[in-house]
This record gives structure tokens, sequence and C-alpha cells, in this order.
């Protein structure tokens, strides 16, 4: 892969130490510090965030159809983007699924085949040793892929403390790796093709959406008492100089930079975007593109500033968005937050398992195989049809699209929910982690206020309206609690409401 040689875009996170976890060498420089390397390899997202990647690898392993959801999602739709997916590595979960839907269909494979030679053998020799062998052989096969799963794959590789992302399965088919390649270039990419409305998919729920309004042609008054002439300035010298700030605030793994959001419907009209009608969208963008979707911001695409906090090992993920708008001598300036809530409590079913000894392990494997021989030989040949027709559906529908694209349908481009936003839930499970939702919230609000500030001052702007709402903003943010709280503009935990309107839990009344 490419990876993200200019400064304006995120940077990877960090490398591995000894034990396969996420670490910092002494000395060594975070990734968003200034002058970090840029040339971070592939798999670190995945190693820095792996707890959530093992929680949502091993839900593909107990639950076949939130596998098939998986790779529906990230395979089953060639020509999309792929929503951003802080907090895990979906490539990484993607191979997981096609292994544990591999896994299952041979499992199916052999129990039509033994039903088929049983069914044979039956009418041939009218005798009932015949069941009673098929149904041994059923026995066996289930408990021999019950113990592969819990033993070889839950035990070893699932288990907290003991996932690794590089371990994660091969896939096969090229036409897979290459989606696969694209999905990893996308999730480190500076460009976001979303569908329609929704522009900010994969970064979660929004708490936070405010503004400030300054006359920046008002110059500041000097000792003499004149006005000084304001220093001219473009937006994108803005976000630059707020992204220098917000990468110097100091909080692991935090991925700031500028990002290109585009909708979906319009990606076609621009071959720097969308070089190839039957591929998806490019997933990086050059510098000049990204200055110019601050300068000339348009209804089909804009650019953001963007900067990631992520923590809990990917268990919650803070998204700021902020962009510049100039006209007539005024400048508006918008900010957002999104937040990535944890995982449904569904996902953490992993942690309520534990390694048995050996023998434990195959009886239960054993049971299993008993308990669940009968309904597994009925249902097979169904699951294995169904298996079996997936490269089919997937080529049916690519063909379908195509002919679409080929005959003027506007085709939507945007990415569809990443598996990490489907996944959230509205409990903070750990109060620290409710803490920190709304810590890192405040110090990223009150880092990019000051830098906006110290912008503005040193263009010899007035600063009597900018510092008049700072204060309203420093009042409000004091009056702020976490998961118990009401205010007109930001909602945070699993029992916020926020006011002004028709609001849900985690969002604000502002549309």
């Amino acid at each position: 892969m490419d990876h993200l040689e200019i400064e304006t875009e995120l940077p990877a996170g960090p490398a591995l130490n000894g034990r396969g976890q996420a670490g910092v060498s002494p000395g060594a420089r975070r990734p968003g510090d200034l002058g970090a390397p840029p040339d971070v390899g592939l798999g670190d997202l995945a190693e820095v965030d792996w707890e959530t990647t093992r929680y949502l690898a091993a839900a593909t392993q107990l639950d076949l159809e939130y596998a098939r959801q998986v790779v529906k999602r990230v395979i089953g739709e060639p020509f999309r983007a792929v929503a951003p997916a802080a907090g895990a590595d979906i490539v990484v979960v993607t191979r997981w699924a096609l292994a544990a839907l591999r896994r299952a269909a041979f499992r199916d494979g052999v129990l039509v085949c033994l039903l088929a030679a049983g069914t044979i053998a039956v009418i041939m020799s009218r005798s009932w040793v015949a069941v009673v062998v098929v149904l041994a052989g059923g026995v066996v096969v289930v408990a021999y892929e019950r113990w592969v799963r819990d033993q070889q794959i839950i035990t070893k590789k699932m288990l907290r403390g003991r996932f690794r992302a590089s371990l994660a399965p091969d896939v096969a088919g090229q036409r897979v790796r290459q989606r696969l390649a694209v999905v990893a270039h996308q999730q480190q990419g500076n460009v976001v093709v979303f569908p329609r409305q929704k522009a900010f998919m994969g970064s979660g729920k929004r708490v936070i959406h405010s503004r400030v309004l300054v006359q920046i042609a008002l110059g500041k008054k000097g000792k003499n008492g004149k006005r000084k002439e304001p220093i001219p300035f473009i937006n994108a010298e803005l976000l630059s100089a707020l992204e220098q700030a917000l990468k110097m605030m100091g909080f692991p793994h935090l991925r700031v930079g500028k990002r290109l959001y585009v909708n979906g419907t319009h990606v076609a009209a621009d071959p720097r975007i969308l070089p190839d009608p039957l591929a998806p969208p490019v997933a990086k963008v050059p510098v000049d593109m990204l200055d110019e979707g601050c300068a000339r911001p348009t209804a089909d695409a804009r650019t953001y500033l963007c900067a990631e906090i992520p923590g809990w090992q990917g268990q919650l993920v803070v998204t700021l968005f902020a962009r510049a708008v100039q006209a007539n001598g005024s400048l508006q300036f918008e900010w957002r937050f999104q937040v990535l809530p944890p995982l449904q409590d569904r996902f953490l079913d992993i942690d309520r398992r534990f390694e048995n000894r050996p023998a434990v392990q195959c009886l239960y494997a054993a049971l299993t195989g008993l308990k669940l021989v009968i309904p597994a030989f009925l249902q097979s040949p169904v699951r294995l049809w169904r298996y079996a027709t997936m490269p089919l559906d997937d080529w049916r529908r690519r063909r379908r699209q195509a002919y679409a694209i080929g005959h003027g349908y506007v085709f939507n481009y945007g990415s569809i929910k990443s598996i990490r936003e489907g996944a959230v839930g509205n409990d903070r499970l750990h109060y620290f982690l409710a803490q920190d939702e709304l810590t890192f919230i405040l110090l990223a609000q009150h880092t990019m206020l000051r830098a906006l500030g110290e912008f503005l001052d040193a263009h010899k702007i007035d600063m009597e309206q900018f510092k008049e709402q700072e204060k309203n903003y420093i009042t409000n943010i004091s009056n702020y609690n976490v998961n118990d709280f009401h205010a007109e503009n930001v909602a945070v935990g699993g029992k916020a409401r926020a006011g002004g309107g028709k609001s849900a839990s985690g969002t604000d009344s502002k549309k």
C-alpha cells in the first residue's frame, strides 16, 4: 500500500513491541507528533486497536450470520467506497469472517455427502446399520468442527492477550484479495465518499455541533487607538495551524489531518476521484485538491480537518470535524464531534469464555456433536447451497450494477455503514470510559478554540467578537456533566439527553 506521505493526511498508528502489542519505544515519537516518520506498516492500526478488532473477529466465529453480514458489507459491494472504521481493522475481521464461513461450508459439505451416501446405503441394503453409521459420522464431523472452533481458534487465538492481527487467515481468490487491498487503502486514505445525507458515515453519533462568526475584515486596535490592517489568509492556512495545535495534544494514537468528503452520487463527475466508473473511488487525493475543498467548498465536496482520538483499545473513538468559510469579510468557523461508543454486549461474549483442559474440550465437542447432529444434517443442504451461491450472487450484483453504470444510471458510490459503527451500543460499561469520552471532547475543543484565537490575533484581527463567543463556550463547558446532564448542544454518555427540541440520547437537536 502507498502509505501516507503528505503532512495533511491522517498518520497511521505505532509499530508493535516484542509482544505484538501497541507500544512506543523510549524516545520514539508517537504518530501525529511533528516530524513522525511516515513509513508505518499497514497492519499497525489493527494492532493498536486490537481489543475491538478481537471482539468483532471473535463474533464472526461465534455467529455465522454476523460473519455473512461482514462479508456482504465489505466484499459484496465492489464499486462502493468503504466508510472509516476507526477503532478496528475491518480487513482483519473480514478475513476471519471468510475463514468461519469456509470452515462451516466444509462441515456442511461433508454432512451432505454422508447424508447422500447414507440414503443410498439404506435404500440398497435396507438395513438400519447404515443409518447408525451415518449418524456416528455426523457426530464426529460436527464435534470436530466445534473442537477446531473452540480449541484451535477461540482458545488459542481469540482470548484476551492472545489475539494478533497478523494471525488472521489468508483469503482465497484474486478478486477478494484485490477488494481487501482497496479497503485497506481507503481506511488509511484522505477521501471519504458518503451516501447522500450521511456525510460522516463511520464516525458514530453526533454529540456537538457549534460555530463561531468573526468579522475578519475588522483589524485590532493598536496602541495609538487606530485599527491595524488585517492580514488576509486562506482557509487552508487556518486549518493547517489548527492541525498542528491538535497534533500537540499528546493523546496516544491520535490521528489528525485533512479529509475530502464527497457525495457518492456525484463522484462520477470528477475523474480525479473516480478515474474508472467500474471501480471504487480513489482512497487518496493530493494536497491541492484538499486545499481546493477548503477554499471553494461545493454542495458535492468539501474539506474538513479531522482529529480522531481513540481510547480503550478502540472501544471509544471521538472524532472532531472542523471547517472554515469566508465571505464578505466574515469568517464562519464550525466544528462538530462524533462519538463511536463501545460495542454492544453481545459482541463481548468472547470475554465469557476461558481455556479448558484438552480432555474437557474434547468432551464438550463430543456432547455438542450428539446434541446438534440431527439439526446439522437437516440444515446442511440449505447452508451449503447458501455458501456455494455467494460467489454467484456477487457476480450477478456486479453485472447488474456495471450494466446500470454503463447505461447512464446514477450509481451511489458512497459507503454503507461500517461493521464497527454497526456494532455500537448505548451503554458506557466503565465509569472511566464515560469520563474519558467527555475529556477527549472538551480538551480537543479547548485546544482548537485557543489555536483559532491565536491564529486570528496573529493576523491582526479584532478579537472582541471572538472572545465574547469563546467566553460563552467556556461557561457552557464548565456546566457539562457526564451521563446525567441537559445542554443545548451536547449530550455525552448512556443516560445523557440533549435539550433544545426533539433529541435522542447521544445526539443533539440541531440538524
